[in-house]
């Protein structure tokens, strides 16, 4: 990174909040699957997304915990930013606290407020949170083509 005084912690989340979505990776006998979603995360970089357990991405969870997750604007026109966790993803079931956390975090980004009391009535929906293991930045401003590993003691979104 280039100086000590770079705030890394600011570029990447502008680009958090340059986008609503993210696609996460998961895998499955039949190979890797990718799949959009939208998403929220807290100052972790802990993401939340909520999904239907049926799909193929949520029985991959099920089965693997495993995700890569990549996060960028599409209208990208000269420099690129982007950011890429790897990490485990587990669905959001095991207390109401929790899965009200869950939604409270997910809903708050968005403005949503009211409409968490029909997916929180409404099983079918489930929240996920996926913990990040590894977090890399990437934004040709700054790092040319490479993409840097965000040190987890350092983040503070």
């Amino acid at each position: 990174m280039k100086g000590n005084d770079f705030d890394l912690n600011k570029y990447l989340k502008a680009c958090l909040e340059s986008t609503t979505f993210c696609s996460i990776a998961t895998v499955d006998p039949k190979g890797v699957w990718v799949n959009p979603v939208f998403f929220a995360y807290d100052k972790d970089l802990n993401l939340y997304f909520i999904s239907q357990m049926h799909s193929r991405h949520m029985q991959n969870i099920v089965n693997n915990q495993r995700v890569a997750v990549s996060i960028y604007k599409t209208e990208q026109k000269d420099d690129i930013c982007g950011t890429y966790l790897e990490g485990e993803a587990e669905a959001v079931v095991d207390s109401k606290e929790k899965i009200k956390e869950a939604y409270d975090i997910y809903y708050g980004r968005a403005g949503k407020g009211a409409d968490m009391q029909h997916y929180l009535n409404n099983p079918t929906w489930i929240p996920v949170k996926v913990t990040p293991e590894h977090v890399y930045y990437f934004d040709t401003r700054f790092f040319g083509e490479e993409r840097v590993e965000v040190p987890k003691e350092k983040l503070n979104l």
